[in-house]
């Protein structure tokens, strides 16, 4: 029964994401659709570009701090500590009155992303280690890199799947705050999170949005369990 339930589940989130994912397409295609599916379609667009390059970015870097030479570990842990003291939101402040463009902030969301992805993968190596009692002697040189990709590698891909899975709920907030704050949405003026903040939005709509990036973060993070769990047993 447990199975079948987790089955269902999968199944669910395939069919959940599958709908969102026709829903933006139209929202971006159709010049007069509706907000909501304005906003989805935006929001689309940008889990896409975020997750393009947190993966692209953030595995390899993580990949790198967690086996590699020592300075990229350090200069990893300081950029990240230095990104948590300052809140995206204010950091948007700075960067808006520069003129960056709508592209301009999806690929910061995206390289925000990786370092975060980068280094929970990182984390997850060094968990590797600590549980591997031969890795001390693969990290000197002798482990395969076919043995790093095949196994170790794919055992970070779990952590890393969860993380990124909250990335819509990540960018609804980032929108809404700082469309409130009047410093602008950090990924698009038409999404989501600028939409709920809107007067002239009534209570249908933002429980709509409200629930569109719950339920795609839902349907995410189970996709990222049940994949990663596939990558790591392999």
């Amino acid at each position: 029964m447990k199975v079948l339930t987790a089955a269902v589940q999968v199944r669910f989130a395939q069919a959940l994401l599958g709908a969102w994912l026709v829903l933006g397409v139209t929202g971006l295609v159709l010049p007069q659709a509706h907000p909501l599916l304005r906003g989805v379609g935006q929001d689309l667009l940008a889990l896409i570009s975020v997750l393009a390059l947190a993966l692209v970015v953030g595995v390899p870097l993580g990949a790198l701090a967690g086996s590699g030479p020592r300075w990229i570990d350090a200069t990893l842990s300081f950029t990240t500590d230095w990104i948590a003291a300052v809140p995206v939101v204010l950091l948007f402040a700075f960067v808006r009155p520069a003129g960056v463009s709508h592209l301009g902030s999806l690929v910061l969301l995206g390289l925000l992303r990786a370092l975060e992805v980068g280094w929970v993968v990182r984390s997850a190596l060094l968990r590797a280690a600590r549980l591997d009692t031969t890795w001390a002697a693969r990290s000197l040189g002798y482990m395969p890199l076919a043995t790093f990709l095949g196994q170790r590698l794919p055992a970070a891909a779990g952590p890393a799947l969860a993380h990124l899975a909250l990335t819509p709920v990540w960018t609804f907030l980032l929108d809404g705050i700082g469309s409130a704050a009047g410093l602008g949405a950090a990924s698009s003026e038409h999404s989501l999170g600028a939409l709920v903040v809107r007067p002239e939005t009534g209570a249908g709509g933002v429980a709509m949005a409200v629930f569109a990036v719950v339920s795609s973060t839902w349907a995410l993070h189970r996709l990222g369990e049940r994949y990663g769990l596939r990558l790591a047993r392999k």
